[in-house]
């Protein structure tokens, strides 16, 4: 009854946004990059028709007949330097990705996102500390910012590349023009159930689904693992999973997402991992479930028999008279 009370209630969600137990404070120090963070983007100026393939480290054409110089000169020697400040080693970063150190020690950065683009930190978080995160966003207007409103993610390798590939789709990659997926509209993932999300070309996710924050000014919110990130597949071998903190400032394929600015985005983020001081193994939350579940069928069983069994006893320990003949005719003398 009490669960159904909570379910029911208007006031109460069932999956509330994840939020910092503690504030933002704590030592920072600025980021050694490809050390324990790295700094990476998706620009439109670089995502479609030219890639590189994450395992070669080679150019990958989605059109024929076209090279790299082509694509540079007719996409990036256009580029308004103003409305896009990333420099080319954050879209454009070597392969392989370099592996980062367990983060354990605070990092601030500021990052600016250019326009219809993403700011990404690739970070190797600490299953043993809590790591908090803190992000305010601005707007550059001039010599001026003012506060602004976009979307932050928190996401695995596996879903950050789904992330990414959408990206590239709706910044004119191949399949996107041939396949039209969304009839030219990009807001569909409301039609299909989220259970189907990641078999849909259009799907991706956020970690434990419920780290997706849209159209904010500012957030914290806070992660804590039972142990590394670790995706193992179905047909057996696992795959690590390093952790990306998107700051989204394009109009992606989520239906309550904050559109395009038209201008820089700017992000101050701190990063603030805290030890844990009790680790409990994972197997503890199925025990403490069995434990409340076999308490809620024992304990009334248990108060019943001794109910029962008081009334027994006492029935026993009374001395009831039983009438004799020889006694009736004894008194009766």
């Amino acid at each position: 009854m009490v669960l159904m009370a909570i379910l029911v209630s208007p006031s109460t969600s069932v999956l509330p946004s994840a939020q910092a137990a503690s504030g933002c404070e704590g030592q920072v120090a600025a980021p050694e990059w490809n050390t324990s963070l790295q700094h990476m983007a998706l620009v439109p100026h670089w995502s479609s028709p030219y890639a590189f393939d994450p395992y070669y480290g080679e150019p990958v054409y989605a059109t024929e007949g076209r090279d790299h110089e082509e694509y540079y000169e007719t996409n990036v020697g256009d580029l308004d330097p103003a409305l896009h400040p990333e420099e080319p080693w954050v879209y454009n970063p070597i392969w392989p990705l370099p592996r980062l150190d367990p983060l354990t020690s605070g990092q601030y950065t500021v990052m600016e996102i250019g326009n219809d683009s993403s700011g990404v930190l690739r970070m190797n978080l600490s299953s043993s500390h809590r790591t908090t995160f803190c992000i305010s966003l601005y707007e550059t207007d001039g010599n001026t910012t003012k506060p602004a409103t976009a979307d932050v993610y928190l996401m695995t390798t596996t879903q950050y590349d789904a992330y990414g590939e959408v990206y590239r789709m709706m910044h004119g990659g191949w399949w996107w023009d041939d396949l039209d997926l969304a009839g030219g509209e990009g807001d569909v993932l409301s039609d299909i159930p989220p259970e189907w999300r990641s078999f849909n070309p259009l799907g991706w996710q956020s970690y434990r689904d419920v780290h997706q924050y849209e159209q904010r000014e500012e957030l914290t919110f806070s992660v804590a693992m039972d142990g590394p990130e670790v995706y193992s597949s179905l047909f057996g071998g696992s795959e690590w999973q390093d952790f990306y903190l998107v700051i989204d400032a394009w109009d992606n394929t989520n239906d309550d997402d904050a559109a395009a600015l038209n201008s820089v985005l700017v992000a101050d983020v701190t990063v603030l991992p805290t030890e844990r001081s009790v680790l409990l193994p994972p197997w503890t939350v199925p025990l403490t479930l069995f434990v409340l579940l076999a308490a809620v069928v024992v304990v009334p069983v248990v108060l019943n028999s001794r109910y029962m069994q008081a009334g027994l006893d006492q029935q026993s320990t009374k001395e009831a008279p039983v009438p004799v003949m020889e006694q009736s005719a004894a008194q009766l003398e």
